[in-house]
């Protein structure tokens, strides 16, 4: 069965702010460069609450049906860094490895994944949290180390 997500953002209440369908498994959205991952980082320049909720393991994702889904700014820049402003964490995307199909995976949808995404030790740990992507880390936070190249084990 596949799996569909949706990125939800929300407000520092947890109050739905919209949403964007990125797509169905994370295996076949997750990467550096996909178009839908990078409108939901475009979305980030401000810090915003993020899950990327399941269909069926999140009660996000229904909820967020209430609310007019999210239209990502078509061009424009993403950063280096996803940045955790509730943990003091980031995580540096220039790291991520390559997988066999030459793509990076990206940390973002992983990191913040509410309802399936078993697996990495770091998977969902930021969901909910206040997210933002830029090019400068603010003095004072903490690189987090994401290394995930395969999500065989995401399905």
């Amino acid at each position: 069965m596949r799996q569909f997500y949706r990125a939800v953002l929300l407000d520092d209440d947890h109050r739905l702010i919209g949403y964007v369908e990125p797509g169905a498994q994370l295996e076949e959205h997750a990467w550096i460069g996909n178009h839908s991952v990078q409108g939901v980082e475009r979305l980030l320049s401000v810090p915003a609450r993020v899950v990327w909720a399941l269909r069926l393991g999140s009660d996000l994702y229904d909820a967020a049906a209430s609310v007019a889904p999210l239209v990502p700014p078509e061009h424009g820049c993403t950063g280096r860094f996803i940045l955790n402003h509730d943990r003091c964490g980031y995580v540096d995307k220039a790291a991520a490895r390559e997988n066999a199909s030459r793509r990076r995976r990206h940390p973002l949808p992983i990191l913040t994944a509410e309802g399936g995404a078993d697996g990495h030790a770091l998977a969902g740990t930021w969901a909910r949290d206040r997210i933002s992507v830029g090019d400068n880390v603010p003095v004072g936070f903490e690189l987090w180390k994401f290394d995930v190249a395969e999500l065989h084990q995401f399905q």
